[in-house]
């Protein structure tokens, strides 16, 4: 079974308020908070092959929303982290919106079943005008991982 976001999206890993506005310091930035929270291996490793990722097309899949994600031999365990910006990021996006918030999502090498079933899944709720506008008005990190568990229990 593929884990919940509720489960992967550990409270530390989420930064309310982005400190840049260029794609690849917010990688970089959370990257960090991974690291930080002993999610992962080598950040510099982890944060070059999502940018690797990145160079192919981007994540940004509009509404103000990005989703950089890889599989890495720098993860044990799929893990999430979640950043949001007021000003915006420059996000290369389809629609040219500056990306709000940014969904950073890690798996291990070979999980590819459970990774697309988790991207498929977190597009479904951010698909949700409600549930991307309750994630702008959060004030805590709790309250992030709180609403991801609500929109889980909708199923």
């Amino acid at each position: 079974m593929t884990a919940s976001f509720s489960e992967i999206l550990d409270p530390t890993c989420v930064v309310l308020e982005l400190s840049t506005r260029k794609k690849r310091p917010v990688i970089e930035e959370l990257v960090a908070a991974l690291e930080n929270a002993g999610k992962i291996g080598d950040a510099r490793t982890l944060a070059e092959e999502i940018l690797e990722r990145e160079k192919l097309t981007s994540t940004a899949i509009g509404h103000g929303i990005a989703v950089p994600h890889r599989l890495s031999d720098q993860v044990p365990a799929t893990t999430l982290a979640f950043g949001r910006s007021s000003a915006g990021v420059k996000f290369d996006a389809p629609d040219n919106t500056p990306v709000t918030l940014v969904f950073l999502l890690v798996g291990p090498t070979g999980a590819h079943t459970a990774h697309l079933r988790l991207l498929s899944r977190l597009s479904r709720y951010l698909n949700d005008p409600e549930f991307r506008g309750a994630l702008h008005a959060a004030q805590s990190a709790e309250e992030v991982t709180r609403l991801f568990a609500e929109r889980e229990a909708q199923k």
